[in-house]
């Protein structure tokens, strides 16, 4: 459980329980089910923070529903019921998890067993998760290790010795279920193409589970979102001797070249310098553009950010943000989760949600005239307060924005993506600033 009581606070507002992302992990392999063993707003609170980011979830989300009683008497009957009307369909599923909420875990039943005695045709995998063992993050890595140990291992360990395939990288902590978070992946595939790396894998973001047999084919895993990658990272090289680099996320055109480089220290690529042309083009489009706007409205000038997100994402973007985006007086950066690996230099205040709380509440109590990158949860609070502030939606929850186009946050083209963002934020504040003289 989160520190200080903060469990409400922080899977309301800023996070999800590790049920969901759990569910996240698999959902994330293509024709995946899952089956909750828990009570229906477990599965409902869970299905509604998914089907944010896929709409179809529905379909591949069920609840087995067990009644009070089975806190007495266990959950067999309700799990194997619903299992039985699962195998009376046409349609298999290319995975099954089967997970228990946190108060359905106290009762102990062994899952893996029940399960078992349905003889499944299909391949299947078993945890116990939920909010008593943290948040979205620890569910993801738990169900990613438990697919990886027991599909993967086997050829992981050698069993086919084959060689790695040359400048294959598997792609660790990518999921489509971060905001935004399909088009980053597609962002981050395409640059990694371009420079001339082979895609072994993105577990958890695409693969097929057949594709995630092929892990160990690759040289280098590359450990996007920290919080999410890492420990699967640690374990792939401890395991199999799969070295890993720590790179974060790619934002900005000077973050993106940097990213880019700390891969290429770690396995060379052959093509950077068409990664490097593509960087130089946008460069001289957007300083002209830029030019441009500044003459009109004025450089992008902000007294204070606020930026609120998942770890790796909020301390990679503020570093873009300061370095290339924007001018500001003050940025502070609340992080979902704790990152070790962390470059950032550019944040005048680091926070940490759970940890930091009371800081944070009173953060957003007495600010005025700031800008928020964040979720609707920071921007609701301000607005209940009748702060006045900016807001730039970047993270989970995003109830106040609709996001319907495929436009990634990182990268090459997710720098002139969120830099428009910003400069349509500053321009309506000047104008509004102008109306209200």
């Amino acid at each position: 459980m989160y520190s200080n009581n903060q469990w409400g606070n922080i899977c309301h507002r800023v996070d999800t329980c590790a049920l969901s992302g759990a569910a996240a992990f698999v959902a994330g392999i293509p024709g995946a089910e899952i089956l909750v063993n828990g009570p229906l707003w477990c599965y409902f609170y869970a299905l509604r923070n998914l089907e944010h980011a896929r709409y179809d979830m529905g379909e591949r989300f069920h609840d087995c529903q067990p009644d009070n009683n089975a806190i007495v008497y266990g959950t067999e009957k309700f799990l194997t019921e619903t299992l039985q009307r699962l195998l009376e369909r046409e349609s298999k599923p290319s995975l099954l998890l089967v997970e228990s909420s946190c108060s359905l875990s106290l009762i102990g039943d062994d899952l893996a067993g029940i399960v078992r005695k349905m003889n499944l045709t299909h391949p299947f995998v078993t945890m116990d998760c939920g909010g008593l063992v943290g948040g979205f993050a620890e569910g993801y890595v738990k169900a990613a290790l438990a697919v990886i140990d027991k599909f993967a291992k086997e050829r992981l360990a050698g069993v086919q010795e084959d060689e790695p395939k040359e400048r294959a990288v598997n792609l660790l902590g990518l999921t489509d279920f971060y905001y935004n978070g399909v088009a980053d992946t597609k962002e981050i595939c395409r640059l990694l193409k371009k420079a001339g790396y082979k895609i072994n894998t993105v577990p958890g973001a695409g693969s097929s589970l057949e594709e995630l047999t092929e892990l160990g084919a690759a040289q280098l895993n590359i450990v996007c979102n920290e919080e999410l990658g890492l420990k699967i990272a640690q374990h792939l090289e401890k395991c199999f001797g799969i070295p890993y680099v720590a790179a974060g996320l790619p934002y900005g055109i000077k973050g993106t070249q940097a990213w880019l480089e700390q891969i290429n220290l770690a396995l060379p690529c052959e093509n950077m310098q068409a990664v490097r042309q593509e960087a130089e083009e946008l460069t001289e489009f957007l300083t002209a553009k830029g030019n441009d706007y500044r003459g009109l409205w004025g450089s992008i000038w902000f007294d204070k950010i606020v930026l609120a997100a998942p770890g790796t994402q909020a301390l990679c973007m503020a570093q873009a943000v300061r370095d290339e985006w924007a001018d500001m007086g003050e940025l502070v950066v609340i992080c979902q989760h704790d990152v070790k690996h962390s470059r950032c230099t550019a944040a005048d205040k680091i926070l940490l949600t759970g940890k930091d709380a009371e800081e944070i509440e009173e953060l957003l109590q007495n600010e005025e005239d700031l800008l928020i990158m964040g979720s609707c949860s920071e921007a609701s609070t301000l607005r209940r307060r009748g702060t006045r502030f900016l807001s730039c939606t970047i993270a989970y929850p995003a109830a106040e924005e609709v996001l319907l186009t495929a436009v990634p946050f990182v990268g090459l083209r997710g720098a002139a993506h969120m830099l428009q963002k910003l400069w349509n934020v500053y321009i309506r504040s000047v104008i509004d600033k102008q109306v209200h003289k």
